[in-house]
């Protein structure tokens, strides 16, 4: 006789797109700052990085329409990045999680530690056909 193996339908991820306006240029352009963000973003989410953060500069001399900040930290259960462009006050920021996560949580502590005047955001499901297998 063969085991049949059960499937159940259930969302992949969580992704949480923030685009910020208006910002504190010093915070934007502080690679402590942007490291702090994505490491203690971690925590706040309760979920589980894998590295620590990596964050580098993009050349303002070879790209000054890009100057800013990059930076990522691998989580278990997926990622979290932001990306700068100093002269303007702008960021990118994603957070993609296969964990549900507080979203207000992460706007809350994205509006204090960069201090914008504008937020856009969009919230979206990942992986809705994703068959999780199950035991």
């Amino acid at each position: 006789m063969s085991k049949k193996k059960n499937t159940e339908r259930k969302i992949f991820g969580y992704h949480l797109a923030l685009d910020i306006y208006d910002c504190d240029k010093k915070a934007l352009d502080s690679i402590e700052r942007c490291y702090y963000y994505l490491d203690t973003m971690v925590d706040h989410l309760k979920m589980n990085r894998q590295s620590p953060p990596f964050v580098v500069y993009t050349d303002p001399i070879k790209y000054p329409d890009k100057a800013g900040i990059s930076g990522w930290v691998p989580i278990v259960e997926s990622g979290i990045s932001i990306h700068t462009i100093t002269p303007t006050g702008f960021a990118s920021i994603d957070i993609y999680s296969c964990k549900k996560y507080d979203v207000e949580k992460a706007k809350k502590f994205t509006r204090e530690v960069f201090k914008p005047k504008k937020v856009e955001e969009k919230f979206f499901l990942r992986g809705e056909e994703y068959i999780h297998p199950s035991s």
